[in-house]
């Protein structure tokens, strides 16, 4: 979705589009988890003109799929997102960061201030949204799916899913401190 900040009036502008499964695969791509789209976002916008800055209020809800991390049976996940972003204009932000040395602020190239962190850079008049919203997916999804909150998982030792059926493994680990005289108890 592309947006030009002219048409962004004084009264705001709201947008709503899908962002295809395809493209949410491919923003997925390489997450430790295994995640895969269930099908389309659609995303609702909301764009406010604050000068040459542009304010972007968005939300979004995702289906996934991915394995479960304890028992890895297939665990579908509903990730919702919901963020706000200040959009600058590349000029405005290159600006911002040379004026950084006259307050006595130091920043190594790739850093940031705290009241940069909710901003993105735009150039032109053009301003891409999906990898805005992309990203702010990609931030929002769980590190450790489960399929279910109570999931038992697997047995360490034997691999029984314990949801289906407990093994009966012994699945204490010894204190290696207390080898040697386990050694003695049992001459």
């Amino acid at each position: 979705m592309r947006v030009n900040i002219d048409e962004i009036k004084d009264s705001g502008l709201e947008r709503s589009w899908e962002i295809p499964t395809v493209r949410l695969e491919e923003a997925l791509r390489g997450d430790r988890a295994g995640y895969q789209a269930v099908g389309p976002a659609t995303v609702e916008a909301r764009l406010e003109r604050l000068g040459r800055r542009v304010r972007l209020l968005a939300k979004t809800t995702v289906e996934l799929t991915s394995p479960c991390g304890r028992c890895l049976l297939p665990a579908r996940t509903t990730v919702p997102v919901d963020f706000q972003l200040t959009l600058v204009p590349a000029e405005e932000a290159a600006e911002g960061e040379g004026g950084g040395h006259e307050t006595g602020e130091e920043h190594a190239e790739g850093s940031f201030t705290p009241h940069q962190v909710d901003e993105e850079t735009y150039r032109g008049k053009l301003i891409e949204l999906d990898p805005l919203v992309e990203e702010q997916i990609a931030l929002a999804l769980p590190l450790y799916p489960v399929c279910r909150e109570g999931c038992q998982g697997l047995c360490p030792v034997c691999g029984q899913n314990q949801n289906e059926k407990a093994c009966g493994c012994d699945r204490r680990v010894p204190d290696p401190r207390w080898a040697g005289l386990e050694k003695f108890r049992q001459s």
